[in-house]
């Protein structure tokens, strides 16, 4: 990766000297539990936290499925680093549902602007007589908000204590952006894996937030639907650092067999065995068949607005993102698997690369309930509108 002078390019050198460094650091970003703020600095000059960020605020507006390729490339050096910069990414795309004069605010400074925020709908925003919103709640899993500028936050709307619902009796949602600085952040980010993403939760406290700052998901409404289509793309993204993180995999234990490693007992070194190479082989075919999955499916839901994604590509989405994840996670156990002993222990690349892919495979995007979904659309069930 190299920097670049114009904000509005961004380009991928998979072999550059910070794809390199991210890679050397990975034990150093685990500890911290975030990405050290010099690196961070470095990801942010080079042109990867704007990725997304639309032409006329002065981003590249590079386009998912080429952002996607980016991300993965960073979480096959790092699983951290590629899940921080997804994120920001996905940041960027809710960004964009918000009114102009919102994205204005956001973007005063220029493209470089950081963004985190939580989908799941923890907090609760009631409507003033002023036109703000009262915003309280606690959220988790807000990756990277210790780096971010502006954080988005989804919630239930209330007028006063009665819970507002949609005509098809499901909780109404709203999303807020409010200025990180404005957010209490709790530290509560120790983990199993994917320590690095700073992922703490934050707290509000009857925050007021104007209405330009906040737009509804309502299904059925053309402004939600595109908002909707947008947050539903977070399961490509989660994809494909999952991929990076299994291709890394395969990396280390490809480096630990022809570096001369032998099984105990073994009358043959790693890399000379028949077994090692099918496994290997497979493990392989399976990254790659989860890549073709996850940018044949990216391609097609780019190219849609919202509000004309019928039911069955927006299913399709995320089962196809759910399964890409799955595939990922069975590659990554192989290669920890032929990774033997010497895989269990703290400093091994294989050992992070498992913890890192099975804590990405409990995002809610990868569950079973998004084959549900696909399989229901299919068989011609109707069914109520569910998370965005």
């Amino acid at each position: 990766m190299q920097a670049s002078s114009d904000p509005s390019k961004v380009t991928l050198d998979t072999a550059s000297e910070l794809l390199v460094e991210i890679g050397q650091r990975s034990a150093e970003i685990d500890e911290a539990r975030r990405i050290p703020d010099d690196l961070f600095d470095s990801l942010v000059a080079a042109g990867y936290c704007r990725m997304l960020v639309p032409r006329r605020h002065g981003g590249p507006e590079l386009g998912l499925p080429a952002a996607l390729r980016v991300i993965e490339a960073l979480a096959r050096a790092d699983g951290s680093v590629g899940w921080t910069v997804g994120q920001v990414q996905l940041a960027h795309l809710i960004f964009a549902c918000l009114p102009e004069t919102a994205q204005r605010t956001i973007y005063a400074h220029g493209p470089d602007t950081t963004g985190a925020g939580a989908v799941a709908p923890k907090g609760r925003a009631t409507p003033q007589e002023d036109g703000h919103w009262r915003v309280t709640g606690q959220w988790p899993f807000i990756t990277g908000c210790e780096a971010s500028s502006w954080v988005y936050l989804n919630t239930m709307v209330f007028d006063g204590r009665s819970l507002r619902t949609t005509p098809e009796g499901q909780p109404e949602t709203r999303m807020v952006v409010v200025p990180t600085k404005q957010m209490e952040i709790l530290d509560t980010w120790s983990v199993m894996g994917l320590r690095g993403t700073g992922s703490h939760d934050g707290r509000l406290s009857g925050h007021s937030c104007a209405e330009d700052h906040t737009f509804t998901l309502r299904p059925g409404e053309p402004g939600s639907d595109r908002a909707i289509h947008r947050i539903a793309q977070s399961g490509l993204i989660i994809a494909a650092s999952a991929i990076g993180i299994a291709q890394g995999a395969l990396d280390e234990i490809v480096t630990l067999a022809t570096g001369g490693k032998r099984p105990a007992f073994g009358s043959r070194r790693l890399a000379e065995s028949p077994l090692f190479h099918d496994r290997l082989g497979e493990a392989a075919a399976t990254v790659r068949a989860a890549r073709a999955l996850l940018h044949t499916e990216s391609e097609a839901a780019w190219t849609v607005d919202g509000a004309e994604a019928a039911p069955l590509d927006h299913a399709a989405l995320r089962a196809s993102a759910a399964r890409a994840v799955a595939l990922a996670v069975t590659a990554t156990d192989t290669a920890h698997n032929l990774g033997g002993g010497s895989a269990v222990y703290d400093h091994s690349p294989l050992q992070r690369r498992l913890r890192d892919i099975h804590t990405a495979s409990q995002h809610f995007v990868a569950g079973r309930d998004m084959y549900a979904a696909l399989g229901a659309v299919l068989a011609e069930v109707e069914t109520k509108p569910g998370t965005p």
